[in-house]
């Protein structure tokens, strides 16, 4: 364990924070996690932090809040960070990824060119990520103007994104879902799994609980949430292998749109509700598919009758599968291009450019294997 990890420790165990059989520790290629100490069983507490060491919208000095208070939530954490010099923020913020951390991993932080080779669902989370962040600049640099850089913002903005909790409390209950946010240091070393440790807040005390035996040096993660990994990239700058994320999906709107507009769905199809978010899984495509690609190879007739339960669904499926086989094909041969435009791209960091192509294999093989049962 490094010093850095050491005066962590040592300050959050001051504070009252418990680490029971766990300790943080880097993890080649992946900042910091935890891992066990021992051998540790299901059911064990083996983290809690007490409120005090939260930093909330309610511990957050008066000035700022007074300052920011229409602002987001996100926006007055961010903003406290940078304004927050106390010498034991030291402790937390030297484990804490760097800027030029950021600037790998965001796609945030990432040149034009490299932002215009993202998957269709990643674009649009960055879409909305900017206009987020650019909206809570605009108030925070309203109120702080002069006193706070730009650049210094982001990489604040980028840590509240990537480290907080949901919580709400008494600061935030009568606040939009959005701003039910904390940051808890020691509990955001934490990585991410489908699948990990029980979290719950419970009295004046956040405690993290295993739910099944660990051993002694194995990893423990928590759960994010139920996302995907073009969700992921976006908002927290990585991807899970494809067989350890069971929400992963693709949208498909690109290669159905175009189509069903040269067709002439689109209006009734936005009338039954069913007007893009076309998703492919690991399993099958999404309901929403099935209801687009039946439009282009059925009457008007035929399509209403199976939306409304009268005509059985399989009566079409090998007219229905070959559309979709048309579908998926187009998007094999995007995914192959993008991999291919990446192999000779110069923009970006090496690193950049890796975590961009890992995603586009990623979709280019379920693609396949789609295609494949299909045939």
């Amino acid at each position: 364990m490094d010093s850095e990890i050491s005066a962590l420790t040592e300050w959050a165990t001051a504070g009252g924070v418990i680490l029971n059989g766990i300790a943080p520790k880097r993890m080649p290629g992946r900042g910091i996690g935890i891992i066990c100490t021992r051998k540790i069983r299901a059911g064990e507490d083996v983290l809690m932090i007490p409120e005090t060491s939260f930093r909330t919208l309610g511990n957050t000095p008066a000035t700022v809040r007074e300052k920011l208070k229409d602002a987001r939530v996100h926006a007055i954490l961010a903003t406290n960070l940078v304004l927050d010099k106390a010498p034991e923020l030291d402790m937390w913020s030297a484990v804490l990824p760097t800027k030029e951390d950021f600037q790998m991993l965001m796609p945030f932080c990432w040149p034009p060119e490299l932002q215009a080779l993202l998957p269709h669902s990643s674009s649009n989370e960055l879409v909305k990520q900017k206009a987020a962040f650019n909206s809570d600049w605009e108030v925070v640099n309203a109120a702080y103007a002069g006193e706070i850089a730009k650049d210094d913002f982001l990489y604040a903005w980028l840590l509240v994104n990537t480290r907080t909790f949901y919580h709400a409390d008494q600061s935030t209950k009568s606040r939009p879902k959005e701003d039910h946010m904390i940051l808890q240091p020691v509990a955001d070393l934490l990585n991410h799994a489908a699948h990990g440790c029980s979290l719950s807040f419970e009295g004046h005390e956040f405690t993290v609980t295993t739910v099944r035996d660990h051993e002694a040096g194995e990893e423990i993660f928590i759960s994010y949430g139920s996302h995907s990994n073009d969700f992921l990239l976006v908002q927290y700058g990585f991807v899970l292998p494809s067989t350890s994320n069971p929400w992963d999906e693709i949208c498909l709107d690109p290669y159905i749109i175009p189509q069903l507009i040269a067709a002439g769905q689109k209006d009734r199809l936005e009338e039954a509700g069913f007007w893009g978010r076309y998703m492919l899984d690991s399993e099958t495509p999404c309901y929403r598919t099935d209801v687009a690609l039946r439009s282009l190879c059925l009457t008007p007739t035929q399509w209403q009758a199976v939306l409304d339960g009268e005509r059985d669904e399989d009566e079409d499926r090998e007219v229905m599968n070959n559309e979709l086989l048309k579908v998926l094909e187009r998007a094999a041969a995007d995914a192959t291009a993008k991999l291919e435009t990446l192999s000779t791209l110069a923009a970006g960091e090496e690193a950049m450019r890796l975590s961009l192509k890992s995603r586009w294999l990623q979709m280019g093989a379920l693609l396949r294997r789609t295609i494949a049962r299909l045939q």
